[in-house]
């Protein structure tokens, strides 16, 4: 029973309104002079307005989540948590054509038996990203339609999506080779323009190359010899290196993508959408990023906390892991905040919309159905759900469509 709760909120208004009604009751039986009397009708003034008070800040904390946990108003959350890196190039590499290495490649549609045109195919480039802020390197391949090379659109900034590959086909070409996002892109006639950025989960990311052994180690920086640490959620982990892989989809993707491309500068230009953990990946980044995107798109992804949370490679270190090597440093504020559901239920939703797509009969369907039941304005959350129990990405490609056309209306260029 937490103190944004419902049931915390009914039990201290019905206590409220019960100490009204008794004073309303029991005030005739007060009457008269004497000490008696008068200690009993300050008394039941004392205890109406306390408990009138207390339902006020109740109601109060919950509109404007002041405290969302007990532990947050006692300040008993003192888990130890050792930052070892926080941003490893220490904004010397703020420039982001110094971040991103692009190149061209013929892994995008061509019309049977002419030569590729990007002005009638599109094309996709391939993205080598480094994460200044994350620590963490990267790839990306960049679907560019048609109507980013025509002169008609020369002066417009297309919105974009961050596409997010996970599961069983978490491969880093899973959405060209397997999905076939670029040509159910051009299949589509009455949807606006689109750009997309296909990644793999975090698992496909790697940690920025060392300093020296030695340099830096004056400032916590993490010494050459240490073992590669490699992320497998889509979280960040305080006082691990190589554990900002949030970081690196929320904040070194979009910047490396701004700075490749002439894309949508507002939020309502930006998406997210990702199959399985890339799904949950899509969903974390729309909830808690909604000052960057606008709407996400999650196929048989969960809702709760992210699985496998943590870094591959890492050493046992219990200055750095927490307790028993938990990804959350043992702090159960930290576990809370990043499970979607229990941010849906207790506190006060981001201004996003979000598509839970899953197989009928898959094991999603469920999450997907509570998930769309939590949302309440100005989150704006639907659920659809395919025939059957996709298990791939091929197998989401008859489905994928759909997704594409409610992105493509949720999302605004400029």
């Amino acid at each position: 029973m937490e103190p944004i709760g419902g049931t915390f909120l009914t039990l201290v208004c019905g206590l409220a309104a019960g100490c009204l009604l008794a004073v309303v009751l029991l005030w005739p039986r007060a009457a008269g002079p004497g000490a008696r009397p008068l200690l009993a009708r300050s008394g039941m003034l004392l205890a109406a307005q306390a408990t009138l008070t207390a339902a006020i800040i109740v109601l109060t904390n919950r509109y404007f989540v002041f405290y969302a946990t007990w532990d947050d108003l006692l300040g008993a959350d003192t888990v130890k948590v050792r930052v070892n890196q926080v941003q490893p190039s220490r904004g010397q590499e703020a420039d982001p054509a110094a971040l991103v290495r692009r190149t061209t490649t013929d892994l995008g549609p061509r019309r049977r038996g002419h030569e590729r045109d990007p002005r009638r195919d599109g094309r996709v480039d391939r993205l080598e990203i480094r994460g200044a802020r994350s620590g963490l390197d990267g790839e990306a391949y960049v679907y560019l339609p048609p109507q980013y090379f025509q002169p008609a659109y020369a002066k417009k900034r297309l919105p974009v999506v961050i596409v997010v590959s996970g599961g069983p086909s978490d491969g880093k070409t899973a959405w060209i080779k397997q999905a076939r996002l670029p040509e159910a892109v051009n299949a589509m006639a009455r949807v606006q323009p689109v750009v997309y950025a296909m990644v793999r989960s975090a698992r496909g990311l790697v940690p920025a190359p060392r300093p020296p052994a030695g340099a830096g180690a004056d400032k916590g920086l993490p010494r050459a010899g240490a073992p590669d640490a490699r992320p497998t959620a889509c979280l960040d982990l305080p006082g691990r290196s190589g554990g900002q892989a949030e970081t690196y989809f929320a904040q070194d993707l979009p910047l490396a993508l701004a700075g490749a491309y002439q894309l949508a500068r507002s939020r309502n230009g930006w998406g997210a959408a990702g199959y399985a953990t890339g799904g949950q990946c899509a969903a974390r980044l729309a909830m808690l990023h909604s000052d960057r995107f606008s709407a996400a798109a999650v196929l048989d992804g969960q809702f709760g906390l992210p699985t496998g949370g943590g870094v591959v490679g890492e050493q046992n270190n219990p200055q750095v892991h927490g307790p028993n090597d938990d990804p959350y440093g043992g702090s159960d504020a930290y576990r809370r905040d990043n499970d979607l559901l229990w941010r849906m239920e207790y506190l006060a939703p981001p201004p996003v919309s979000i598509l839970a797509a899953a197989g009928g009969d898959g094991p999603s369907a469920p999450q997907a159905a509570r998930f769309a039941a939590l949302a309440r304005r100005p989150m704006w959350a639907a659920k659809s759900l395919v025939p059957g129990a996709p298990q791939t990405l091929k197998q989401w490609q008859p489905h994928l469509t759909p997704v594409l056309e409610w992105l493509g209306t949720h999302l605004r260029g400029e």
